[in-house]
């Protein structure tokens, strides 16, 4: 887990530079994986473009921004273009832009309601089900050069499935190194705080996970629940590592 940490870091550094992230808001997470390879995948919820205090962009030692209009605008639309590589397509603050983001979104399966309200900040439906091959990540944005996972599932060599969150991670994870903002604002963003919960249930074998009072048993199905907010940093973000029978 420590590797896949790093990892995560390594690969989010360009998200980091350009100051945004897409997170969680308030949303429910539900994950039911089964021994046939059934599984089914809801979030109900918030998603958003958390932006920091503008901190991140900041030169390298030596170098100075260019205080005329043209070299700020010059940088403001590189910061933009970078933007909407990573995101395919959303840019924080464009109103218009994410409207029309949250129509395409909407297209694709699974996406049952993709509504822009503003603030940067999506209302969601989304609901997926199927057979489990060997990756399941959300969300996947289409045409996005980085995706930064809420929820992901990646198959071991030995066939277990590590169950893993890392945008859910709050202060103490990735989220954490743009500053407070992602769990609750800075006063210059409306950036909406995480909170949410995350339950996954399976009738396969527990190796190992997070919670912190372990897995509840409903006849064969065991249910494991975690609360994702800033008091819940100290943990982590959910992870988990299940064994189905096939």
């Amino acid at each position: 887990m420590i590797q896949f940490g790093k990892l995560i870091a390594a690969l989010s550094i360009p998200l980091l530079l350009v100051g945004c992230l897409l997170v969680p808001g308030k949303f429910d997470s539900q994950l039911r994986l089964m021994n046939d390879g059934t599984y089914v995948f809801t979030y109900n919820g918030q998603m958003q473009l958390a932006e920091d205090d503008g901190n991140s962009m900041s030169p390298p030692s030596g170098e100075s921004n260019d205080d005329s209009p043209e070299g700020g605008d010059k940088d403001d639309e590189q910061k933009n273009a970078a933007m909407r590589s990573i995101f395919g397509g959303a840019v924080p603050g464009d109103d218009e832009g994410l409207k029309e983001f949250a129509a395409q979104l909407a297209k694709y399966d699974g996406w049952n309601k993709v509504e822009y309200v503003g603030d940067n900040l999506f209302e969601v439906e989304y609901m997926v089900s199927g057979n489990f091959d060997q990756m399941f990540a959300f969300p996947t944005i289409p045409g996005a050069t980085m995706q930064f996972p809420f929820v992901q599932i990646i198959r071991r060599s030995g066939g277990e499935l590590e169950i893993s969150t890392p945008a859910m991670a709050g202060p103490g994870g990735l989220a954490g190194a743009m500053g407070p903002m992602p769990m609750g604002g800075s006063g210059k963003n409306k950036t909406q705080p995480i909170d949410g919960s995350f339950t996954i249930e399976t009738n396969g074998e527990i190796l190992s996970n997070n919670t912190a009072d372990g897995y509840k048993s409903d006849g064969a199905v065991k249910k494991l629940q975690w609360k994702v907010n800033e008091a819940s940093s100290a943990t982590g973000s959910p992870r988990a590592i299940v064994k189905l029978a096939r």
